[in-house]
This record gives structure tokens, C-alpha cells and sequence, in this order.
């Protein structure tokens, strides 16, 4: 009886284990988030800080995404080459390590390398998710772990702004943030206790390992995908439907309520969270919707449609209630929710054995959205207002509406994009399985994860 109790503790924690472990990466992901969207809730602080206007602040909050976008590439290389629990450790620290360079700066250069550095760490924090998946869980959970990421992630994001808001209003942003540093410290070191390589004994049928690209092998399939024109057309179309998110919900979203709606900065972050919520559900909604019709393009079409009729209510129309914009937003969300199509449909039109690389120029595309655009939102408002100065109280709602008008337009852009897809049926659009590289075929963690 005693060893029948041991058999069934052992095995309970057998299970439980794997799923702790990359729940634990999952905790960077989270942090991730908080990093990625707390400027947007301490703008005057940050103006004023570096004397600074709204272009250099919009410039300020994408040096993320300059480091973020340029790593999408490498990041699996390097997880493969080095092994998940010293590159994630590290990746951790180094964001921490820039949240600090950010607090102590006291000009716009030095801020400029913390978020790079917050954006540099940040970059390998999905794809350590993944790749611990693909370690220690079977392979039919990648869909629920991939799912599930996105959507603790966006919750988490959420939650940050409805934190530091009142926060930073209270004691100021280098103190609000000083906590955020110390629980990148603690996160770093929780992940160099926890974390592993791959398990001792495996109780599930992990992924069989494979070799990695090596550099000419990782040349050869950018070639091939840039040689593709609908890989162009998927990627500024996830570009431009992820601008709620980069733009709107990471930056601009809350100076936006509290200068055009006259919110308080509680109110503007708890309001513009519903954006999140939107999305959160109708990611898998729409993705489970597009492989029960077979159909990519439509529902991009009819999600994109809605999109830019829901952002016009929101910026050209004069009398919306205040108690109906958190159900707007959530709309917003909800229609943008298609954006993650495009992640299938790089895969379906590409060879399965460069898919993996595929996914990451498609997900370095989307993420361009937030380099090109947040400094250009700022550049627009300083131009409609002729102010060159550094007070963003200044700004009327005129401004903003002017500014923040690349929404509506650029998944209207994307909509008409739309037309020129093909669809793939949610089939591989590649006629025959001919071999891309000599000898046997590569995979890396992020193709691993979209087979």
C-alpha cells in the first residue's frame, strides 16, 4: 500500500515537473511584456526627464524593437548552440541589466542602450518557451503552449499598466521601477535554479534532436524566402494588423485617452487593457475558425474590415460615451485577432524543411511595425502641432486624432494587401518535397513548434 502512495507521488510529479519548468520560462515572457509597454504609461515623466518631444519619445520607446526585431533570426541558432538554460539566464540579465541603465540615465542616449538592451534580452524570451517544449512535452502540446504564451503574455502586459500607473504617479518612475529591477534578479536567478537542458529520464516522446542551420544553410533559405513575393505580402500585412498592439497598446494608447477623452491615467490604462482582452480570446477563436473553413484570406479580410470601422468610431467620431470604449477596444482586439494567420500562412507557403525560418522572417516583418511606426506617430504629432518643444500636455486632441490616424489607414493598407494573397487552403502550397539543403533536413525550436 506504502509503495503503490510512492508510485503515484512519482508519477504525479513526473508530469507536473515539465510543465513547472516551462511554466518558469514562461514567468520571462511575462516580464517581457512589462518591460515592452511601461513606457507608455510614463510619458510626461520621461518628456520632462530628458527634455525630449514626442518624436525622440516615440524614437525613445522603439529602441526595443530594434534590438527585438534583429535578433528574431539568430535567437534559435544560438538556443541550439548553447542550451536553453544558460541562454535564457542570461538574456534575463541582460534585460535586467538594461532596465537599470535605463532608470539611472539622465540623457536620451544612455536610455536609448537600456531598452535596446531590455529589447536584446527580451528577443530570446518566445522562443525559450518553445524551446523548452520541445524538450520536455510531448510534441502535440506545442499548439497549447504557443497559445497559451501569447495569451499570459498580453494578460500580463495588461496588468503591468494598471500597476505602474497609479504607481508612477505616486512615488515617480525611477522608483516604480526600481522594483521591476529586483524581480529581474530574482527571475534570473529562480531560472539558473530551476531550469534544465533536456530531463534525465524522459517520460514523454520528446522531439528527436536535430543539427542546426549552420550559416550557409541559414543564407540558402533566405534567399529562397525573400525570392518569394507572398512571403513580402504576409509580412506587411501581420505588420500592419499587429499596429494595435505596437503602437497603439505598447506606447501611444494611454497619452492618447488622457489628452483626447480626459481619463485619468488609471482610467486610460484600465480602458486601453481591453484591447488586450480582445485579443487574448480571439486568437485561438479565429485560428480554430480558419482550420475548421480551410480559409486564411477571408477571415483576414472580414477581421480587417472591421478593424478600420471600429478605429474610425473611435478617432473621427465626437460623442462616444466613455462607458462604451472599453467594449470598442475589445472589439478592436478581437478583430485584429487575426493577425497570427500570417504565422501560418509563411509556413504554408514555404518548404517544411526552411519553415522555421519562414516563421522568424515573418515575425521580424510584423515586429517593424513597432521601429517604423512609434517614432513616426511622434514625428506626426510634432508636425500638426508646429511644436519642436518638449510640454506633451501641449498636444491637442486634433493632434493625436491627425497623428494616430496610420491605424485606420495601415490595416486599410493591409486589407487591399489581402487581395494579392493566395489562398493555401491550410495546406503546404509547395508542390513536391524536394531537399533545400544537401543531406538530411534541418529544424530549429520555432519550426519544431509550427509542424
Amino acid at each position: 500500500m506504502l509503495t503503490t502512495s510512492r508510485t503515484t507521488s512519482t508519477s504525479f510529479w513526473q508530469v507536473l515537473y515539465p510543465w513547472i519548468i516551462v511554466m518558469g520560462g514562461m514567468l520571462f515572457y511575462c516580464y517581457n511584456y512589462f518591460l515592452r509597454t511601461s513606457p507608455s504609461v510614463m510619458q510626461t515623466e520621461l518628456v520632462n526627464a530628458f527634455h525630449i518631444n514626442a518624436y525622440q519619445f516615440g524614437a525613445l520607446a522603439a529602441f526595443y524593437y530594434y534590438a527585438y526585431t534583429a535578433m528574431q533570426i539568430p535567437a534559435g541558432m544560438i538556443y541550439d548552440k548553447f542550451g536553453v538554460r544558460f541562454v535564457l539566464s542570461s538574456a534575463c540579465l541582460l534585460a535586467t541589466c538594461g532596465l537599470a541603465v535605463f532608470i539611472n540615465a539622465n540623457d536620451f542616449l544612455v536610455a536609448g542602450i537600456g531598452r535596446f538592451m531590455i529589447g536584446l534580452g527580451c528577443a530570446f524570451a518566445y522562443i525559450g518557451i518553445l524551446k523548452l517544449a520541445s524538450v520536455w512535452l510531448p510534441t502535440n502540446r506545442f499548439a497549447t503552449i504557443a497559445g497559451l504564451s501569447n495569451a499570459v503574455g498580453m494578460a500580463s502586459g495588461a496588468l503591468a499598466q494598471n500597476y505602474l500607473t497609479p504607481t508612477v504617479a505616486l512615488i515617480g518612475y525611477k522608483a516604480a521601477l526600481h522594483s521591476a529591477v529586483m524581480v529581474g534578479v530574482g527571475l534570473c536567478c529562480f531560472m539558473v535554479l530551476l531550469l534544465r537542458n533536456k530531463p534525465k529520464s524522459a517520460l514523454y516522446p520528446t522531439i528527436e534532436p536535430h543539427q542546426p542551420m549552420n550559416l550557409r544553410q541559414l543564407s540558402h533559405a533566405l534567399w529562397l524566402i525573400c525570392r518569394n513575393p507572398q512571403m513580402w505580402i504576409i509580412g506587411l500585412i501581420g505588420c500592419l494588423f499587429y499596429l494595435p498592439s505596437s503602437v497603439f497598446q505598447d506606447l501611444w494608447g494611454i497619452p492618447y485617452l488622457k489628452n483626447v477623452y480626459h481619463l485619468t491615467g488609471t482610467q486610460a490604462a484600465a480602458t486601453s487593457s481591453y484591447l488586450f482582452y480582445g485579443w487574448i480570446i480571439s486568437g485561438p477563436v479565429i485560428g480554430m475558425l480558419s482550420d475548421k473553413i480551410r480559409r486564411r484570406r477571408l477571415p483576414i479580410m472580414i477581421c480587417g474590415i472591421a478593424a478600420i470601422a471600429l478605429w474610425c468610431l473611435v478617432f473621427y467620431t465626437s460623442h462616444l460615451s466613455l462607458s462604451s470604449l472599453p467594449l470598442i477596444f475589445f472589439a478592436i482586439g478581437f478583430s485584429c485577432g487575426a493577425q497570427p494567420l500570417c504565422f501560418a500562412l509563411g509556413k504554408e507557403n514555404n518548404p517544411v524543411q526552411i519553415s522555421a525560418t519562414s516563421v522568424a522572417i515573418t515575425n521580424m516583418l510584423i515586429m517593424l511595425g513597432g521601429v517604423i511606426f512609434q517614432p513616426v506617430v511622434g514625428a506626426l504629432l510634432d508636425m500638426h502641432a508646429n511644436n519642436a518643444g518638449n510640454l506633451i500636455n501641449h498636444y491637442t486632441p486634433s493632434d493625436y486624432t491627425f497623428a494616430l490616424s496610420v491605424l485606420p489607414i495601415g490595416v486599410a493598407v493591409g486589407v487591399v494587401l489581402s487581395f494579392f494573397l493566395k489562398e493555401t487552403y491550410c495546406e503546404s502550397q509547395v508542390a513536391e518535397e524536394r531537399p533545400v539543403f544537401k543531406g538530411t533536413p534541418v529544424l530549429t525550436v520555432v519550426e519544431k513548434a509550427t509542424l
